[in-house]
């Protein structure tokens, strides 16, 4: 939504695009990268060359974004990467700040076209550099957290070269300390969103509060540790102060103004879209956001006020810078803190914070490359060994004064607006829910600009005035790439300060009403005047109160004060909970190594008694093998025995084998001489069977003549064959009792093992006889029953 000219929300459709532009823009500078590694070190016209022409054409890609980020989003999905594939989307949020890396990193290129001419490797330095461009622009451009999980751990990676590009030991150390924290923090990351997608079922970056349960307290906190460590959140800080004043100036440059933004920018998705509720009626979560921001809000009043102290206390030009890096990501964090404190009312905390990272961007990157520029030409970094400078570098000491004057938040630069905006956020803050603490906050807030105003004086001061040293009484002359990035950092810083409300309302109100801030502070930031008395008079306060603190303090010289390391915050944190987990670690090691110990007495003891166990086993096996190795010798010689016994056995029945098998092929040739002369026999008694059937005929004749008489001699015939079944009954009962009685002896001889094999009645049945055996054996009956009858 918008506010219209009366105050009244007016809903603004956003559009939704697919393009694959998001994943060229950031594929670009990584095989540009990959690329420059392999061109020879001789040919530093091409090198510099297409480092310039990368990140230029990234620049172009992200300026061509810009209409499709205003009007809605803009998304692309690599599916089967990774199995949770790439997500890439361009929403108006994350446009300011790919908008803000592929600037500022452009003018970083082109500041080392110059700056890198006296430096070594410089092959590495550029590929390094282009390729970190686009891992950065991929965690802007990230969908979900898993995408922005791959690519803000590819960045840190590549940053580290550029850490330890010198080489030396205090390089190498800071590189150590930069990659430890950038290990824990990635660790801290990948645990909260394993712990998300546990929780949820999905790693998407939008509002999720209501589903993350029980876990919701660990997940954020792994969140801010893991992005509160690259953005330099205290007490997580302690690598800025170490990796900026080792690092090439381009690349503090970048690290200071560009890379610590990515850990605000984590922040920002996690606090004001992650951990917001998805609904309206939610109290209870609402409540819960509200008191995540009030301590975000003090942890960022911690972090400025803390900052811009040791910042203060500094004699080294970078580490001022590095320090001051902490105080101004305090400003931002403070005020998203202050943007989830308030809730949808919020969007004042929203809009100086994200206009905060902004104004940070151009003026630290700015001042980094004009104190680059001073170490370029003098190699000197020391505050006391400088000063002067203004007369031998007058166009470097106007630049530094306008990036100074935006730091401050002078009226007229571009600091003033966005700190402007986040002091609103405290005092709308205290007047919504009127707590001391909130008071207290507003009042710490003053003194830490008041004491910006104060170490930029000192730096400034150290830098430009007072008498030139003898040993840089000399005269210099800047390149024109410097004075061309340094003009640039100089126009930017004075155009927003000059015209404010033109980047509010064409940027930063379409970016808060995306994320649903709405109610008095977005009519209030709708119609912001920022050169109105209320604004300016505050900016007075603060301006007082520096000169307050920095007159007697200079005159007294409490900034040139060393604090004891006791009172450091390695000494104070890190030193006591390193010590502590060493102590836990020792006397955890001494209780294990003594339980070990007596571990290994105890499991000794037994092996030697296993030992003596085992010794007797193989005694008893020892003499068992003996005697069975004995015995299987008999064995063997009794097998080689019945072996030989076989042998002629199997020889023997081999021969009669032989013998069978001879007498079987005689039997077989008798046998087919048989049958062919079973063959003509059979012929010769169908021949003589035709003779008998003209026979038979006539005897048929006959027959009927005299069967009349045979009817009379029936009855006399019947009675005589009555009288001969009565005999052959009698007969055949004795002839059935002799068979049984033979049967029997039979039965005897076969199990006395004597029976004969000859002829065996009982294997006689019908089945041995076919149709014409039974036939032929008819008709000769016929032929006998009337020879005998007739005969008689």
């Amino acid at each position: 939504m918008f506010a219209g000219p009366e105050g009244v929300p007016v809903t603004r459709e956003l559009l939704h695009g697919s393009s694959s532009l998001p994943v060229w823009i950031v594929l670009l500078p990584l095989l540009a990268g990959a690329l420059l590694y392999l061109i020879g070190e001789k040919r530093e016209s091409l090198r510099k060359a297409v480092a310039l022409g990368a990140s230029f054409l990234a620049l172009v890609g992200v300026a061509w974004l810009m209409p499709a980020a205003l009007a809605g989003t803009v998304e692309y999905r690599l599916a089967d990467f990774m199995q949770l594939g790439l997500f890439f989307k361009v929403d108006l949020v994350g446009w300011i700040f790919a908008g803000l890396i592929a600037l500022v990193w452009f003018l970083a290129v082109l500041f080392s076209l110059a700056y890198m001419d006296h430096e070594h490797n410089r092959r590495r330095y550029y590929s390094f550099l282009i390729f970190t461009l686009g891992a950065t622009l991929g965690v802007v451009f990230a969908g979900d957290f898993f995408t922005l999980f791959l690519f803000f751990e590819l960045m840190t990676f590549s940053s580290f070269v550029l850490v330890i590009h010198e080489q030396n030991r205090q390089a190498m150390e800071a590189g150590a300390l930069y990659l430890y924290l950038g290990v824990a923090g990635g660790l801290a990351l990948f645990f909260a969103i394993l712990l998300l997608y546990s929780a949820t079922g999905t790693v998407s970056i939008v509002p999720l509060l209501g589903q993350l349960g029980g876990q919701r307290t660990l997940i954020y906190i792994l969140f801010l540790i893991g992005f509160g460590i690259k953005a330099g959140v205290v007490p997580l800080h302690i690598w800025l102060p170490q990796a900026h004043p080792v690092a090439p100036s381009p690349a503090s440059a970048l690290l200071s103004g560009i890379m610590i933004k990515a850990g605000a920018y984590g922040i920002l998705r996690v606090t004001l879209i992650l951990f917001t509720p998805a609904e309206h009626g939610a109290a209870s979560l609402w409540s819960y956001q509200s008191l995540l921001g009030y301590i975000l809000l003090w942890l960022g009043i911690v972090t400025m006020f803390s900052g811009a102290l040791m910042a203060l206390l500094q004699q080294n030009a970078k580490r001022i810078l590095a320090y001051s890096s902490v105080s101004q990501i305090g400003y931002i964090v403070m005020g998203l803190g202050a943007a989830a404190y308030m809730g949808l009312e919020g969007g004042m905390g929203f809009a100086g914070s994200v206009y905060h990272i902004i104004n940070h961007a151009f003026f630290k990157a700015g001042l980094f490359m004009i104190v680059g520029t001073v170490y370029m030409l003098t190699h000197e970094l020391e505050l006391p060994r400088l000063g002067g400078l203004a007369r031998k570098m007058p166009f470097a000491a106007a630049a530094f004064l306008v990036a100074a004057c935006g730091i401050a938040g002078i009226p007229g630069f571009n600091g003033y607006a966005s700190k402007t905006l986040l002091h609103d956020a405290l005092l709308e803050a205290y007047k919504h829910f009127g707590f001391f603490s909130l008071y207290l906050a507003e009042r710490i807030f003053v003194v830490t600009s008041a004491l910006t105003v104060c170490y930029f004086i000192k730096l400034f001061r150290g830098l430009f005035l007072g008498p030139v040293p003898e040993k840089l009484d000399r005269s210099y002359r800047l390149p024109l790439s410097v004075r061309a990035v340094l003009g640039a950092f100089s126009l930017l810083i004075l155009g927003i300060g000059l015209f404010p409300n033109l980047v509010l309302e064409k940027v930063i109100l379409p970016a808060a009403h995306l994320l649903g801030f709405e109610g008095y502070g977005m009519k209030h930031l709708a119609h912001f005047h920022f050169f109105e008395l209320h604004p300016l008079e505050a900016m007075g306060v603060v301006l007082v109160l520096a000169l307050v603190i920095y007159l007697p303090g200079a005159l007294r010289g409490w900034f040139n004060w060393a604090p004891p390391r006791w009172l450091s915050i390695h000494a104070l944190l890190y030193q006591p909970l390193t010590r502590l987990f060493m102590l836990a670690v020792c006397r955890g090691g001494s209780f294990l190594d003594l339980a070990v110990g007596k571990i290994y007495d105890n499991s000794s003891s037994a092996a030697r008694l296993w030992c003596r166990y085992i010794g007797d086993i193989d005694t008893s096996l020892d003499r068992l093998y003996e005697r069975s190795g004995q015995v299987a010798r008999g064995l063997a010689d009794r097998s080689n025995r019945v072996d030989q016994a076989l042998d002629e056995a199997y020889a023997k029945t081999g021969r009669a084998a032989r013998r069978l098998v001879d007498r079987t092929t005689d039997l077989d040739h008798a046998l087919d001489e048989a049958y062919a002369k079973t063959g003509q026999a059979a012929r010769r008694l169908v021949d003589r069977a035709g003779d008998f059937d003209h026979a038979l005929d006539q005897s048929y004749e006959t027959a009927g003549r005299i069967a009349r008489g045979l009817a009379r001699e029936g009855k006399r015939f019947d009675e005589v064959l009555d009288e001969a079944y009565t005999k052959a009954g009698e007969g055949a009962r004795r002839l059935a009792g002799k068979g049984r009685e033979w049967e029997n002896e039979q039965s005897r001889l076969r199990e006395a093992g004597s029976a004969p094999s000859r002829w065996n009645p009982s294997q006689w049945n019908i089945k041995n006889l076919n149709f014409d055996s039974l036939l032929l054996a008819a008709v000769l009956g016929v032929i006998l029953f009337i020879i005998f009858y007739y005969g008689r």
